[in-house]
C-alpha cells in the first residue's frame, strides 16, 4: 500500500505540473491572437508537407517516442484542414508562429513528459511543436475528440486516443481558448505518453516481475450504471489497431469477486487507499490501490498472492522444522526447569519489579511535563530495551513540542502580515478574510494605501501561492515584500507587476513555484478601476438592479513563471452604488463536499446575490458559512481568501 501511495503522490505532482504548463500555453496562445503578432514572423513557417518532402533543410530531426516519425525541436509546423487555404490562414499562422520560443522553453525542461504541444483554431488551422510530418490528408483538428470535448466543457479535459502522426496511444490534455464572452477561438493541448509519464517512478517491479502496475480512471459508468475502473495506462498496454480515427478500446479491471471489486471502487471514489484480495486474471491476487490527489484517477498494483507470501511461507516451514526438533529436548528438561524456577522466583521477582516501578515513575514525570525524566538501563532483556526506548522517546517528544510551538509562532507571524483594517475610502465598504487549511498557508491579501491623508487612492491585492503550509507561507512573504517595496512612487499595476515578476523569477528558477495575483487600484479622483491579472481568477462584479454579473478579465501569466513577461492594465468606470465586487482564491470554488461535488462559482454567485443588500462583511461571512455547510465537517483542502468591496455612494 505504501508503494501505491508513493506512486499516487508522484502522479498528482506530475499532473499539477502538466496542467500548469497547459494553462500557460493557453494564455500564451490567447496573447498571440490578441496582439496580432507584434514581432516579425520567422523567415520559415513550415507546413507538414515540407517535413514530408524533406525541404526543411536547417532542421535537426529526431525520432519521436520510438516511432518512425522524426521531428524538429527548432520549428513549429502548420497543417491546414480540408477546405482551408494557406492565403486565408496566413494571418493566424503569423500570429501563432510567436509561440515557438515559448514551446522551446517548455520542452527544454519537460520534454520527457510531453510528446507534442499544439493549438487547433476554429478556422481549421493546426499548429504543433516539435515540427513534424505524417499528418493524414483528411486531418481536421475540429473533428478530433480532444478539440470537441474541450470546446464543450469548462476547464481541462482528458482523452485517451491514437496519435494521428505516430499511431501511438497518448493522453491528450486540452483547454479551450475562450473570449470573455465565452466564444471558443480554438483549443490548446498537450500529448502525454501515459505509460511513460506515470510509470517512470514505479517501484513495484522491485517486488516481483509478475506485479502489474496500472493507472485507472474513476469516471466511467458500467452497463449497470455503477462506476468501473478503466485502465488508461499500464506496462503492457498497446493499441491493437493502427487506425488513428478509431476510438481506443480501454481495458477494465474485472473479477468474479464482484463484491470485493465494488468495495475497491467505492474506497477509491471516497479518496481512500488500501489493499484487497480477489481473483484477477484467473489468479489469487492482492490489489493495492491509492487515489491520485484532486484527480479522477488512481493507481492500482496487482500482485499474485503466491509471490507476496512465498517468503513468509518458506520462513514458516523452517520454524516448524526447528520447533519439532526441539520438542523432545524440552520435555527432558521441563521437570528440572520447574524446580529451578521455583527456587529463583522470589529473588527474581524483585529484580523484575524494581525496573518496572522505575519505568512507571519516569512515565508519570514525563506525563506531567518533565522532559528530563530518564530511566537507568538494566541489562539487555525486554525491560532494558524498554528503558532505552523510553530514554529515546523523551527528547523526541520535547522536539515535537518545540516544533508545535514554532508552528504556532509562524501562524501568529503570518496573521500579523495581513492588514489589520481596510482602506478608509469614502463611498467604499471593504471587508476581507483568509482561512488556511494548515497552520500557515500561501493565500495572501493586502491593502496598499499611499498615505494617511490620501483618501482617493488605494490598491487591493489578492494572491495564491502554489501549495500550502510553511514553504508556501515563506514564498508568500517574499512576494508581499517585493510588492510593498516596489509600490513606492505609485507605479501603475502593470508596471509594478512586471518589475516584481522579474525579481521573483530570480528565486523561482526551475522550482515550479509561482504566485497568481489580482491587483486592483481604486482611483476615486478619476472615477476609475484599474486592475492587472496575473493568472488569477477574474474579479466578480454584481449589479443588483440588472441582477447581472460581470467578470473583470485580463491577460497575464502567474508571477515567477516567465521572467520577461510584460503585464497589461485593464480599466472600467467607477462602480455604482449598491454594486458588489468580490475577489477570491480558487480554494472556495474548488472545494469538495463529502460526496466529491465541487462548490463552484454558481453557488458563490447565489450567495452574493442573496446578501448584496447588506454590508461587505455580511457577504464575506455568508460565503464562509455557506462553504462550511457545503463541507459538512470536512477540513479544507486548500486555503480560502475573500475580499468584498461594496459601493455605498
Amino acid at each position: 500500500m505504501q508503494t501505491a501511495d508513493m506512486f499516487g503522490e508522484h502522479c498528482a505532482a506530475t499532473l499539477d505540473l502538466l496542467e500548469t504548463s497547459l494553462s500557460l500555453t493557453a494564455d500564451a496562445a490567447m496573447h498571440q491572437l490578441d496582439v496580432q503578432s507584434p514581432t516579425p514572423p520567422p523567415p520559415l513557417m513550415p507546413m507538414d508537407s515540407d517535413f514530408d518532402a524533406g525541404t526543411v533543410t536547417d532542421a535537426v530531426l529526431t525520432p519521436i517516442g520510438g516511432s518512425d516519425v522524426h521531428a524538429s525541436y527548432d520549428h513549429m509546423v502548420f497543417h491546414l484542414a480540408p477546405g482551408l487555404t494557406r492565403q486565408a490562414a496566413l494571418p493566424e499562422m503569423r500570429a501563432m508562429s510567436g509561440l515557438t520560443p515559448f514551446y522551446r522553453t517548455l520542452f527544454a525542461h519537460h520534454k520527457s513528459l510531453m510528446q507534442f504541444g499544439y493549438v487547433g483554431l476554429a478556422s481549421g488551422l493546426h499548429c504543433a511543436y516539435p515540427g513534424h510530418g505524417g499528418y493524414p490528408v483528411d486531418y481536421d483538428p475540429r473533428r478530433r475528440p480532444w478539440y470537441q470535448n474541450a470546446a464543450a466543457k469548462p476547464g481541462v479535459t482528458w482523452d485517451v486516443m491514437t496519435d494521428a502522426a505516430t499511431r501511438q496511444v497518448v493522453a491528450s490534455m486540452a483547454l479551450a481558448l475562450r473570449t470573455p464572452e465565452g466564444r471558443v477561438l480554438g483549443v490548446a493541448a498537450l500529448d502525454i505518453p501515459m505509460a511513460k509519464l506515470f510509470l517512470q517512478s514505479d517501484l513495484s517491479r522491485t517486488w516481483s516481475d509478475k506485479m502489474r502496475s496500472m493507472v485507472v480512471s474513476l469516471d466511467t459508468q458500467g452497463t449497470a450504471g455503477k462506476p468501473e475502473l478503466v485502465i488508461v495506462a499500464c506496462r503492457d498496454y498497446a493499441q491493437k489497431s493502427r487506425d488513428w480515427t478509431a476510438p481506443v478500446e480501454l481495458e477494465r479491471i474485472e473479477s468474479p469477486d464482484t463484491a470485493t471489486l465494488a468495495e475497491v471502487t467505492h474506497e477509491l471514489a471516497a479518496g481512500r487507499s488500501g489493499v484487497r484480495r480477489l481473483t484477477y486474471r484467473g489468479e489469487d491476487t492482492f490489489l493495492a490501490f491509492a487515489p491520485v490527489a484532486n484527480k479522477r484517477l488512481a493507481v492500482v498494483l496487482a500482485a499474485p498472492r503466491e509471490e507476496v507470501v512465498a517468503a513468509a511461507e518458506q520462513a514458516e516451514a523452517r520454524v516448524i522444522t526447528a520447533v519439532s526438533g526441539l520438542a523432545g529436548q524440552i520435555g527432558f528438561f521441563l521437570g528440572g526447569a520447574v524446580l529451578l524456577v521455583a527456587a529463583l522466583a522470589v529473588p527474581a521477582s524483585k529484580t523484575v519489579t524494581r525496573p518496572v516501578r522505575e519505568l512507571a515513575e519516569a512515565a508519570r514525570k514525563l506525563a506531567s511535563g518533565d522532559f528530563s525524566a530518564r530511566v537507568a538501563p538494566c541489562g539487555r532483556d525486554e525491560l532494558g530495551e524498554m528503558a532505552l526506548s523510553f530514554n529515546d522517546m523523551a527528547p523526541q517528544l520535547l522536539e515535537r513540542m518545540k516544533l508545535k510551538n514554532d508552528m504556532a509562532l509562524a501562524m501568529e507571524v503570518q496573521q500579523h502580515l495581513l492588514p489589520g483594517r481596510p482602506p478608509a475610502m469614502e463611498g467604499m465598504d471593504i471587508a476581507a478574510l483568509s482561512l488556511y487549511c494548515d497552520e500557515t498557508g500561501g493565500d495572501y491579501f493586502d491593502f496598499l494605501e499611499f498615505s494617511q491623508d490620501d483618501a482617493t487612492h488605494a490598491d487591493i491585492v489578492i494572491g495564491d501561492v502554489t501549495g500550502h503550509g510553511v514553504s508556501a507561507a515563506l514564498f508568500m512573504a517574499t512576494g508581499r515584500a517585493l510588492l510593498r517595496g516596489r509600490a513606492v512612487g505609485q507605479p501603475g499595476p502593470g508596471a509594478l507587476l512586471t518589475e516584481v515578476n522579474a525579481l521573483l523569477c530570480q528565486d523561482t528558477h526551475l522550482t515550479g513555484r509561482f504566485i497568481t495575483l489580482f491587483f486592483l487600484r481604486l482611483d476615486r479622483s478619476s472615477k476609475e478601476l484599474l486592475w492587472c491579472r496575473a493568472g488569477h481568477d477574474p474579479g466578480l462584479l454584481y449589479d443588483p438592479p440588472s441582477d447581472s454579473f460581470e467578470q473583470l478579465q485580463g491577460t497575464g501569466i502567474p508571477l515567477g513563471a516567465v521572467a520577461d513577461w510584460t503585464y497589461e492594465e485593464m480599466r472600467r468606470p467607477w462602480i455604482a452604488p449598491g454594486q458588489v465586487l468580490v475577489l477570491y482564491t480558487d480554494g472556495i470554488h474548488e472545494a469538495r463536499s463529502p460526496g466529491d461535488a465541487m462548490y463552484g462559482k454558481e453557488r458563490m454567485e447565489a450567495v452574493v446575490r442573496r446578501e448584496a443588500a447588506g454590508p461587505a462583511s455580511a457577504v464575506v461571512n455568508a460565503l464562509v458559512a455557506d462553504l462550511r455547510d457545503f463541507k459538512a465537517g470536512l477540513p479544507l483542502e486548500d486555503d480560502v481568501t475573500l475580499v468584498v468591496i461594496k459601493a455605498t455612494a
